[in-house]
């Protein structure tokens, strides 16, 4: 089985308009998409894993007319949304490829910040490539990896939002982890042009969400 790492852009409108409207708001961040459904009559439902305002979240989903039902909840520092929309042509064209070509999603798919979404996929190497040419025009597509799968690869990194994933390479790079310790918050928020109590509090939010993932509950 061969696996392909894509990173999808859908431009201005976003996956639908209340995802715009999510990547835009400062209040509300994107981290990962843990389930897509497309149903019978052609509207999909995406369960999102959001960070920040509850309330503001909800406004969002509210003011969107192609959100036909919704429901959102916080779950210790996250947001767990579910939400049920009307897609537009080409993100309808794009969520059919799997059932049509016999693709595995594997999920979470992560959220990026510029608004696009980091997607695997799993099957055979003429069905993936296939697939990625048919991917719709409005979608801008970079394939950042083509290879083997191994069920191995799979690991915690990918359900870390993109900034927290910069914050954590950078701290790696500078030897924060290192024993003795190399640097400090300063040192990583130097580097990355952020105050060092952004550092320190992203740090703390990593390492409990990653501590929680790896120590049996």
């Amino acid at each position: 089985m061969r696996r392909a790492e894509l990173r999808l852009r859908p431009g201005r409108e976003g996956f639908h308009p209340a995802d715009r409207a999510l990547v835009d708001d400062p209040n509300v961040e994107r981290v990962a998409i843990h389930h897509i459904n497309q149903l019978d009559d052609d509207t999909i439902v995406f369960l999102y894993q959001l960070q920040g305002d509850l309330d503001r979240a909800r406004e969002i989903l509210e003011d969107h007319t192609d959100v036909l039902t919704h429901s959102i909840s916080r779950a210790e520092n996250d947001l767990h949304a579910y939400i049920h929309f009307q897609p537009n042509e080409t993100v309808d064209a794009l969520f059919r490829l799997p059932q049509e070509y016999s693709l595995v999603v594997d999920t979470p798919i992560a959220c990026l910040a510029d608004g696009g979404i980091r997607v695997t996929g799993l099957g055979d190497h003429e069905t993936l490539t296939t697939a990625i040419s048919l991917i719709p025009d409005g979608i801008d597509v970079e394939l950042e990896t083509l290879g083997e799968y191994h069920p191995d690869d799979r690991h915690l990194f990918s359900t870390l939002t993109e900034r927290q994933q910069e914050i954590l390479v950078a701290a790696i790079d500078r030897g924060y982890y290192d024993v003795p310790r190399q640097a400090t918050y300063e040192d990583i928020a130097a580097d990355m042009n952020l105050a060092p109590v952004t550092v320190g509090e992203h740090l703390r939010k990593i390492e409990a969400r990653l501590l929680k993932e790896i120590v049996p509950g």
